[in-house]
């Protein structure tokens, strides 16, 4: 190891020549001790042992005087000549080519001291490291804003000016990206990446990178506690008729400071419901708003918390009319029954078709999601290829057979049944448990007034009952075997069941129907989402459409195919809120954006896999808390510790200790 000297090099290295002022010191000391002159005394013995007593006293003070002055005289020169410590672990080398990560997510609206915010700290420690680089050197700067270009290239003047307009975004940048991004551009020198490090996926691969030295500037705050919206979904799938709707909001915390939150739900900024959410124990907690259906409003829905310590994600968004309709399709003959088309045509829910067996068109039936086969007693060679290619695609179909519909023709399609007794039998209640009936009843009652059916069939290859006669049969089940096939074990032609006129008729077809696809577009979107779709009943590649809110107008790049409108989304530009689909002027629907679920998980920063990086030999860390510490830090790992200060501190402690040696000793 080293002496400690040998790493120590001084500015001003001839000003050590003043080491010879040591001399002045031990001069003074050797004059002290001159012989005197000789005095001629009646009686000396009294003053001789005084003297003696005296000296012996004396000479110990004058040696730490001598010492204290040339020490002091030694350490007075040093720090003129300004000594430097330089060792391996602070050996940098500045490059004349610097890129700068600034992290502006909005992770960084935690505050610290002097009521500070994350982000404050970091466009500090940016500055501080501009500060540390000579006029003439190359910047690239780099931010979470995706108009940003890693390309352009920066003065010192220039870079300080941006440094002032760089706003915190909604979105976010992994490591891994800019890294990627770095070795598209063929960049090499320094690169500093200023971040909370909430995120450090792609981080460890610096470490492989010999051609570039990292710094890495973590940005500290002091309270990380955090309350957020994890996430808002429906309990069930659509909003029609009676059937009860609720909106579930899942609240989450980051640590167990705060035990309570209250919750608003408002539509268009009018309030409807409040509540004071309690976590108890645990992390996350789920509470039910019920969803009015007469409410006019469900397209601006904003449900906010009230968490004081961190404010930026108390609101979020979001829009539950926009409905991506589920094509339903009715395939039937001269005497099926109309039940169906009653149903399923003029609903908004809904776009409705239908075929005749005998003159089938193959690419309507493709297109559709949820096919009824009603009552068709033939199936003929074109209908099953074109059945069995729709279940092959996981899309659902409903067989209700007619009263003499042989088993053979449902063998086609995969279902094993066998005529039965077609005895007339009341259903039993449903099973309140099973989640197909979630929503549909808003009380449950074993006495509950049930239709009946003759039972015409007893399907073999049963899968799933989702309604059964009293006796055990099945009158509605799941089909074993490939696609979501359902089978009715009864016609519904007058006489053979009262279930088309009950109750249960219209949600079982609803849940079936809705069940074939999730028709709701989505609640929200977030606001780092690079692709968003939103289903457009008429198409027309010629149409432009704008994103607006408020005086915001957003045209993202956008094509149009058969199940909707696909767009591409400007990260840097959108914000969370709500913005409407404009067409030529006319708002065609409203989409909800907010910020992601990761911006407001913040915890404190893991620098033991911080410290892990750094033992790479291209990796440091400035751990320093504003723009003058990281500055100095940089400027010491170039030109070394400077130890002038401590020199004179020790130079000022010897003159002191000399002079508390002459004045008390």
């Amino acid at each position: 190891m080293p002496s400690i000297l040998v790493l120590i090099t001084f500015q001003k290295a001839s000003l050590l020549f003043g080491l010879l002022a040591i001399l002045i010191p031990i001069i003074i000391h050797l004059f002290n001790l001159r012989r005197v002159k000789k005095v001629e005394f009646s009686n000396t013995a009294l003053l001789k042992k005084v003297k003696e007593e005296s000296s012996a006293k004396r000479k110990p003070v004058e040696i730490l005087i001598l010492f204290s002055r040339i020490l002091g005289i030694i350490f007075l020169v040093l720090t003129f000549a300004q000594p430097i410590y330089k060792n391996k672990d602070n050996d940098l080398k500045l490059q004349d080519e610097v890129l700068i990560y600034l992290d502006n997510s909005q992770s960084l609206s935690v505050r610290g001291e002097q009521n500070r915010t994350g982000f404050d700290n970091a466009y500090n420690l940016a500055q501080g490291v501009v500060n540390s680089y000579p006029d003439g050197t190359k910047f690239r700067f780099v931010e979470n804003a995706y108009s940003n270009s890693i390309s352009t290239e920066f003065t010192r003047a220039s870079l300080t000016d941006n440094l002032t307009e760089i706003k915190q975004v909604g979105v976010g940048r992994s490591f891994e990206e800019i890294l990627r991004r770095k070795s598209g551009q063929q960049l090499s020198g320094d690169i500093y990446m200023i971040s909370d490090f909430q995120h450090t996926q792609g981080l460890d691969k610096i470490r492989e990178d010999s051609t570039s030295q990292y710094f890495l500037v973590p940005v500290q705050v002091s309270d990380y506690s955090n309350v957020s919206i994890d996430t808002v979904y429906l309990r069930n799938t659509f909003l029609s008729g009676n059937v009860t709707n609720l909106l579930r909001v899942r609240l989450k915390r980051n640590d167990k400071a705060t035990d309570q939150v209250n919750i608003k739900l408002y539509f268009d900024d009018q309030l409807s419901g409040t509540a004071q959410v309690s976590f108890q124990d645990a992390l996350s907690v789920d509470y039910d708003f019920q969803i009015v259906i007469s409410e006019q409003k469900l397209d601006r829905i904003r449900i906010s918390i009230e968490d004081q310590l961190l404010t930026f994600d108390n609101d979020y968004f979001v829009t539950i009319n926009q409905l991506d309709k589920v094509r339903v399709l009715e395939i039937f003959n001269n005497n099926s029954p109309s039940y169906i088309s009653s149903l399923f045509a003029d609903n908004e829910l809904f776009q409705f078709t239908r075929l005749n067996a005998n003159s089938l068109d193959n690419q309507v039936i493709a297109s559709s999601d949820f096919i009824v086969l009603n009552q068709i007693p033939v199936f003929s060679n074109q209908l099953v290829q074109n059945l069995m290619a729709a279940l092959g695609e996981f899309k659902t179909l409903v067989i209700i057979p007619t009263p003499e519909t042989d088993p053979i023709e449902l063998q086609k399609i995969g279902i094993v049944a066998m005529q039965d007794t077609r005895e007339k039998t009341d259903l039993d209640v449903p099973d309140y448990e099973n989640p197909f009936f979630q929503g549909v009843f808003e009380e449950r009652s074993d006495n509950l007034e049930m239709p009946f059916a003759n039972i015409s069939f007893r399907l073999i290859n049963e899968e799933l009952s989702y309604l059964t006669f009293r006796n055990g049969r099945s009158f509605l089940a799941k089909v074993n075997g490939q696609g979501d096939l359902f089978f009715f074990s009864s016609s519904f032609d007058n006489g053979e069941t009262s279930f088309t006129n009950h109750a249960l008729f219209v949600p079982v077809l609803y849940k079936l129907a809705l069940g074939s696809k999730i028709n709701l577009s989505n609640l929200y979107h977030y606001t780092d989402s690079e692709t968003i779709f939103y289903p457009i009943e008429f198409q027309n590649n010629g149409n432009i459409y704008e994103l607006v809110s408020g005086e915001e107008r957003l045209i993202p790049d956008q094509r149009q195919e058969e199940a909707g409108l696909i767009m591409e989304i400007p990260k840097d530009e959108i914000l969370p809120g709500h913005y409407d689909l404009i067409l030529n002027d006319q708002v065609v629907g409203t989409l909800a954006f907010n910020l992601p679920r990761s911006e407001s998980n913040v915890h404190p920063i893991d620098f033991d896999f911080l410290r892990e990086l750094e033992r790479s030999p291209n990796v440091s860390i400035l751990n320093s808390d504003n723009a003058l510490n990281v500055n100095q830090e940089i400027l010491a790992g170039v030109n070394g510790i400077s130890l002038w200060k401590y020199a004179l501190l020790i130079a000022l402690l010897f003159l002191f200790v000399e002079i508390i040696l002459i004045r008390y000793l």
